[in-house]
């Protein structure tokens, strides 16, 4: 009988990853994770990161590719590896994949994920939508979305199709597919960090999607295709980002300060990597400090006056 959790988390780690901020990211899951939950690496490094972490943190799950798949089409085939890995070995709610430089900053970063799903089924995929040419996100900064919908729309609908024919027809009838269940041109979760249910990972399964190694060198990125995925086989783009729902994302740096997303309450942020003036280092130390005092305040009792 397989293992029962509420939350899986999926972390791929590849040849330029830190040990000590994935460490980090690690230890940001074991605090705020209350429920049942398992962290599952797949390991692209081929420097043997996973089996380093493992000594650590004897708890977590390691898969070694046995070849880099790299970036683009590859981390989607390496991401699919894991997914059927957790539907192989596991019955979960849901599954948060995140990458080595997102963070957990609150408490039981699953609830708003398994309660979406529950209210509506056919939603697949959760995070921060991205849809149209230059989407906002929850801080009101604009973000660039006009690269997949101009890459789909070339190699699969131009002439540009010649250039990679056996890919390219692969994506054409990916899109056509998509298109069918009313896909918007581009649309797709951003992928730093993002929820998938157990239900849509099956159903991809079905569809010989879960990987579909024909598509491994479409000129996409993972999570252009997972949005072309997730209307391929009719389920729904889930919004997990907006107001004060848990995800604060963005590509290359934190979308506003460290201050601001922990007043927002948000339980889920990327990127680590830097905010203005700040590096990684400076980032994870404020959050550090703050799972620090609450660990103090939990643990400690109250002293009045």
């Amino acid at each position: 009988m397989k293992q029962q959790y509420d939350l899986l988390v999926v972390i791929p780690v590849g040849p330029n990853c830190k040990i000590p901020f994935i460490a980090d990211t690690l230890n940001s899951i074991i605090h705020y994770c209350l429920c049942p939950y398992k962290i599952i690496l797949i390991d692209d490094s081929k420097k043997d990161y996973g089996a380093q972490l493992k000594q650590n943190y004897p708890d977590i799950d390691v898969i070694i590719n046995q070849q880099r798949f790299g970036l683009l089409g590859g981390l989607y085939i390496t991401l699919s590896h894991a997914f059927a890995y957790a539907l192989d070995n596991y019955q979960f709610k849901v599954l948060l994949r995140m990458d080595t430089d997102a963070l957990i900053t609150g408490y039981n970063p699953q609830a708003e994920a398994i309660e979406l799903f529950a209210k509506n089924p056919k939603i697949g995929i959760a995070g921060f939508v991205k849809r149209g040419k230059e989407p906002r996100d929850f801080a009101g900064n604009a973000v660039e979305n006009y690269w997949p919908m101009h890459q789909i729309t070339t190699y699969a609908l131009t002439w540009r199709f010649l250039s990679k024919p056996k890919a390219n027809l692969a994506l054409r009838k990916l899109v056509i597919k998509a298109l069918l269940n009313g896909y918007a041109m581009g649309e797709n979760i951003f992928g730093g960090a993002y929820i998938v249910s157990e239900l849509f990972l099956q159903k991809l399964r079905e569809a010989n999607m879960l990987p579909d190694y024909g598509i491994r060198k479409i000129y996409l990125e993972e999570d252009h295709i997972f949005g072309l995925l997730t209307k391929a086989v009719d389920f729904e783009l889930g919004d997990l980002e907006s107001g004060n729902l848990p995800f604060g994302v963005s590509w290359r740096s934190l979308p506003t300060s460290p201050e601001e997303l922990y007043k927002r309450g948000k339980k889920i942020i990327h990127s680590t990597k830097i905010y203005k003036d700040l590096n990684e280092a400076d980032i994870r130390q404020f959050f550090r400090d703050k799972r620090s005092i609450r660990a103090e305040d939990e643990f400690s009792p109250e002293i009045k006056a």
